[in-house]
């Protein structure tokens, strides 16, 4: 099925799915409907991953038979955005508001706390499967035009599992409207090291600059890690440390690293996005780190920085990496 057709589907191609979906039933856990949706189980190897359609969302990924996200149940509605993708902002956009092209747009507030709109729209929509392997599943969401985002998207995120390499996951993006639509995009997994505290975890982070924020979590300007004692380019322990930050990456290709010593086990995330939110899991009992790569920093959709404007037709690739090693 070609992935940019936004025609309505006829009798054939709704046939076409329905056999694709009962040869690879196998690797559908539970083909019914729950909070998070559909759960799609993936196994390469020693690595094990469950996807849920509810914001094409990743609910586990284990390695050897350890945590390597912080997982949930798919019957449930999971905490803290566990695992979302983050379309068309990640983050945050400042007062529910911004303008574009000398038009100002109102979006609903759902962070009461901060005044914010945060993590876009496409979190909590149901995605629709378009590929289903044993190995890997493709998930499809169109975003329609609203009052608050006059634009149009189609949205596909692929989880393909690798017995040496991990999880890989590609989120595009193509603007199918006739007009300039501003986008970001985000996920938000939580990294752990099979579900350790990270006070005695060792993180590794590729950064040398990181936002202040105001009083309600908006980015300022840009300080040296070393000025808010962010520094984590050299390993070092996480220890009681809360951060909720959002740090400005180095190099086209990056990776990062958090590490326990007591099981020897390290998880790593790799990434070309220019920004990486990190956030220490207290609502989580700090069982994870939320490590999140992101095409723009937080109120991007104001600031201007790193936003991008899709033009018509035109599409934008994210793509990071999960993987687990021992030490």
């Amino acid at each position: 099925m070609n992935f940019y057709s936004y025609k309505c589907l006829t009798d054939q191609h709704y046939g076409i799915a329905a056999n694709l979906l009962r040869l690879c039933r196998y690797c559908v856990r539970e083909y019914r409907m729950h909070s998070s949706g559909k759960t799609f189980l993936l196994t390469a190897g020693d690595y094990r991953a469950q996807i849920v359609s509810v914001g094409a969302g990743l609910a586990e990924l284990c390695w050897q038979g350890r945590h390597l996200v912080i997982p949930h149940k798919p019957e449930e509605m999971p905490l803290a955005h566990l695992g979302k993708v983050l379309i068309p902002w990640p983050n945050r956009i400042a007062n529910g508001c911004y303008r574009h092209e000398g038009h100002e747009y109102l979006l609903p507030i759902n962070e009461h706390g901060s005044q914010a709109a945060i993590h876009g729209f496409l979190a909590w929509r149901d995605w629709q499967v378009s590929e289903l392997t044993a190995t890997k599943v493709a998930l499809q969401a169109f975003l329609p035009p609203s009052y608050g985002y006059p634009f149009m998207l189609m949205s596909q995120v692929t989880y393909a599992l690798d017995d040496t390499g991990g999880l890989s996951v590609e989120i595009i993006s193509k603007n199918i409207g006739n007009s300039v639509a501003p986008y970001g995009v985000g996920i938000h997994p939580y990294l752990t090291c099979h579900l350790a505290q990270i006070d005695d975890c060792l993180l590794q982070l590729p950064a040398e600059q990181v936002f202040a924020v105001d009083s309600h979590a908006n980015p300022t300007e840009l300080q040296p890690v070393d000025a808010m004692d962010l520094n984590f380019l050299t390993e070092r322990r996480i220890g009681h440390k809360q951060i909720d930050h959002t740090f400005k990456t180095q190099c086209p290709q990056w990776e990062m690293r958090i590490t326990d010593p007591h099981q020897a086990l390290s998880v790593s995330l790799c990434s070309d996005q220019p920004w990486l939110q990190v956030y220490s899991g207290e609502k989580l009992d700090r069982k994870g780190l939320a490590v999140e790569p992101m095409s723009c920093p937080p109120n991007a959709f104001n600031s201007g920085t790193d936003l991008i404007l899709l033009l018509p037709e035109q599409q934008h690739r994210f793509f990071f990496t999960v993987r687990g090693q021992n030490i």
